[in-house]
């Protein structure tokens, strides 16, 4: 059971590179939510969702590799640092990562603040896990 999870290093290794991205110069956020029927589907560069972080080990939805069939998933205390549950910026409805991300809710308004964006990456990072 517990190889369905990350482990607290490969959580940590995925932070690490999302901070690499989101420290770089000349970060622009991306994400798309598409509204494809049958191809349903949310990206984002800097989140969870993005599987360029990710390898054949540590890819929550391992679909480009053939041989591994199950999702891995994050435990309850590995949160993804754009999950705005818990703050200010949650709106309260609906399920899912396209919901509860602080990236898609201020794509709607295009206010993204590129400083917020590396506190809340920071801020996941110091946590004790």
């Amino acid at each position: 059971m517990n190889d369905l999870y990350l482990t607290d290093e490969q959580y940590v290794s995925i932070l690490k590179k999302i901070e690499a991205t989101v420290m770089q110069k000349d970060f622009v956020v991306r994400c798309d939510d598409s509204v494809a029927i049958g191809a349903k589907g949310t990206y984002s560069n800097c989140g969870f969702c993005n599987e360029d972080y990710t390898d054949k080990e540590t890819a929550l939805f391992p679909s480009q590799y053939p041989d591994r069939k199950t999702m891995k998933y994050r435990k309850d205390n590995h949160k993804c640092p754009f999950d705005a549950r818990g703050t200010v910026n949650f709106l309260g409805y609906g399920s899912g990562c396209f919901f509860n991300c602080y990236l898609f809710e201020h794509k709607r308004k295009q206010d993204w603040k590129i400083k917020t964006i590396h506190k809340m990456v920071k801020e996941c990072l110091e946590r004790k896990l």
